[in-house]
């Protein structure tokens, strides 16, 4: 016999045994399809990951943030035990089979340019994040068994899976795309009470994208019939009434499938005396704030006073105060009366005061110290006409003669009047309730105000406005259902603050704790009321842990601040160590999204802004 006869007849033999013990190898009804085995744990494995071994032929099929199912089969009984949800947290690295990829055959073959390519196989890392008992999604308490399945998850099992099925009634707003999954959308529901009315955090390097995801997000929620305000600090976005006409961002969007398009509903704001960023907008409303909204308290802090300066603004607060009620200016009658006892001088201020009174006030107290009260003469919107009772009552008040203290009062308070931003009249008055319009899109455009602490003012006077006009509206609608009537919808309002870092430092915080207290106040009871805060930076270092604490959903693009990142990693559930040690190098428009309705944060492709913006490159 010859030794090719010798071989078939061999192979013969061999092809006759494994029909006589089942046929070829075929692999379990329980593993066909899969992509993907899981693997005894290494030296240095992670609790809350697996390792997985990718088949050659498969590594191509698999990539970084995939999401994937593994049956837990147990290697004894090969039952399944449980059913694990994951992501690939790593993508799958080549490692050849049986050998190091060190190994000095492969090292000198490739050396020496030989083409030396030994069988081999795919690596990867797969975080667990979920495990599916009786249909639902828990924690997991235990680890895949080895040598289980992989699956990867198909279009609709990954959008069950993390929460992107939104029911229409709660009006999803689509951010961008999943990454490493082009066809899903990525979501919010504008309209559900547990999420974006917990806060959100918009933060990210400058270039990051950040401004194309604010503009889009403001746009789709209020198509979505939501009222959204906007800080706007630097009039970035005073032109989104006009479709996008940069080059780049045509491009970007022609690629996305999505046409340019101005929004449909806004409305300028901006301070009376100043000059808009988009003088040509189609819909403006100058506004001036009201004095007798601020609490003597924030006052203070706003002013910049020392301890002693502080008393004495306090001083003269009290004075102003009680010389408006013997002068019958406030309170006038019974009604106004009882209305008084219920003021609360930590949240606002005493109803009808001016800037002007308060001047009349201080100055009264430096012509006492200089012993020339009887010159004194008081100003119209002021105390004119009522200058004997004001001295009076400082006389009464026994106030300190600290002449300097007063003078450096006296110079602040002409500061904050020659700035312009208090109204002499009520139809100067900023109406709030012109801003809580379902579908409207309100700029607050204050980029023509170099004093960040006039800015500050504005925005926290503003923010309480908008917290006490969404307070009656929700008493009104919570009257008409104890009384049996039909209520009306309550506006859902997102406000977003630009340039939050400037708001809320951690300097301004401590410097200005009753502004913070304010803030802090607004995003508790907002939960309740349909009233979201957006904070956005590209200096989320400046941040304090105070801000953060209030957020629970993130939007987080390119952050190149290690401590920044330690910072977030206390706060921002759910992410990996790959997701991030990754965020310094994403490019533009990535995102890691994390929002309370989602099962874990996922990678976001964020979708190209359809309007003008004004300082986009």
């Amino acid at each position: 016999m010859s030794p090719d006869e010798k071989v078939a007849a061999a192979a013969k033999r061999l092809e006759q045994t494994a029909n006589e013990n089942g046929g070829p190898y075929q692999e379990p009804e329980a593993y066909r399809g899969s992509i993907a085995r899981t693997m005894f744990d290494r030296s240095g494995a992670e609790d809350g990951t697996v390792t997985a071994l990718v088949p050659e032929d498969r590594i191509g099929d698999i990539a970084r943030e995939a999401y994937v199912r593994i049956p837990s089969i147990h290697p004894r009984t090969n039952k399944v035990e449980a059913e694990y949800l994951g992501v690939v947290a790593s993508r799958p690295f080549a490692e050849p089979d049986a050998l190091s990829a060190t190994a000095p055959t492969l090292v000198v073959a490739a050396a020496h340019r030989a083409v030396l390519t030994p069988k081999y196989h795919g690596i990867a890392q797969i975080q667990v994040f979920g495990e599916r008992v009786d249909g639902q999604i828990v924690p997991p308490v235990r680890r895949p068994c080895p040598n289980s399945p992989v699956f990867l998850l198909g279009d609709e099992e990954v959008k069950a899976v993390l929460g992107l099925n939104i029911p229409p009634d709660d009006k999803p707003v689509r951010l961008g795309l999943l990454d490493g999954a082009s066809s899903i959308a990525v979501a919010v529901p504008a309209a559900q009470k547990s999420v974006l009315f917990k806060h959100l955090a918009i933060l990210g390097t400058t270039g990051g994208g950040k401004s194309t995801t604010v503009s889009g997000t403001i746009m789709n929620l209020a198509e979505a019939g939501n009222a959204v305000v906007v800080f706007d600090i630097e009039g970035e976005y005073t032109t989104m009434n006009d479709p996008s006409s940069n080059p780049r961002m045509l491009a970007a969007l022609k690629k996305r499938g999505l046409d340019p398009r101005g929004a449909d509903k806004t409305k300028l704001f901006y301070l009376s005396g100043r000059t808009p960023a988009s003088p040509d907008h189609p819909s403006q409303r100058d506004f001036k704030i009201a004095f007798d909204d601020l609490s003597p308290y924030v006052l203070a802090e706003v002013l910049d006073l020392s301890e002693p300066q502080e008393r004495r603004l306090l001083d003269a607060y009290e004075v102003c105060r009680i010389t408006m009620e013997r002068t019958k200016i406030y309170p006038a009658n019974d009604d106004e009366q009882r209305e008084a006892l219920e003021i609360d001088e930590l949240l606002g201020g005493w109803p009808r005061m001016t800037v002007e009174m308060m001047l009349d006030v201080v100055g009264a107290a430096i012509e006492q110290i200089d012993g020339n009260a009887d010159d004194f003469r008081g100003r119209r919107n002021g105390f004119a006409g009522h200058e004997k009772v004001l001295l009076q009552t400082l006389n009464a008040r026994k106030i300190e003669k600290d002449s300097r203290s007063w003078k450096a009062i006296a110079k602040r308070l002409w500061r904050m009047k020659k700035a312009g931003v208090f109204a002499d009249r009520d139809r100067e008055r900023i109406d709030v309730g012109e801003m809580l319009v379902p579908g409207q899109i309100s700029i607050v455009d204050l980029s023509d105000m170099d004093a960040p602490y006039l800015r500050n003012l504005v925005i926290a006077q503003m923010l309480r406005a908008l917290q006490t006009r969404q307070d009656e509206l929700y008493g009104a609608r919570e009257d008409a259902i104890r009384f049996g009537q039909m209520p009306k919808d309550l506006t859902k309002v997102n406000i977003f603050i630009e340039e939050a870092h400037e708001f809320l430092s951690a300097q301004r915080i401590k410097q200005m704790p009753n502004l913070f207290d304010q803030v802090a106040r607004i995003a508790r009871r907002g939960r309740k009321r349909y009233l979201g805060l957006v904070f956005v930076t590209q200096l989320p270092s400046h941040l304090p842990d105070e801000v953060l604490g209030l957020v629970n959903n993130w939007i987080l693009h390119k952050l190149t601040d290690s401590g920044v990142v330690n910072r977030l990693r206390k706060v921002v559930p759910g992410v990996n160590e790959a997701t991030w040690n990754s965020l310094p190098n994403l490019a533009p428009g990535q995102a890691l999204c994390s929002f309370t309705h989602l099962a874990r944060p996922v990678m976001t492709t964020v979708d190209p802004s359809p309007c003008q913006l004004r300082m986009v490159d």
